[in-house]
């Protein structure tokens, strides 16, 4: 499940970054917030994804190979974090203030 959360996420969040990048009319604090209601949306949707599957953890005997895809997951989770921070950056510096 948290697999398949972040393999949806992370093209709806590029294709919402390269939007709002394109729009020209929006004020600076509007664009902040879109920022941050796309970064809230991809850290509810995995806080979510990882409280089923630490049930499942708990309450199920799950094989090595499971342990070792959820902890690559968990080790691909912070490049994400620095590429949306690399283009809030760089929008920052064409936009913002």
């Amino acid at each position: 499940m948290l697999l398949q959360l972040i393999a949806v996420t992370i093209p709806a969040t590029v294709v919402l970054i390269e939007q709002l990048r394109r729009s020209g009319n929006l004020e600076w604090q509007f664009r902040k917030l879109s920022f941050g209601l796309v970064l809230s949306s991809i850290g509810l949707l995995l806080a979510a994804a990882t409280a089923v599957m630490a049930y499942f953890v708990a309450s199920l005997q799950l094989s090595a190979a499971i342990y070792a895809g959820l902890i690559l997951v968990i080790l691909g989770l912070p490049p994400l974090g620095a590429f949306v921070a690399v283009l809030y950056r760089e929008h920052r510096m064409e936009f913002g203030p």
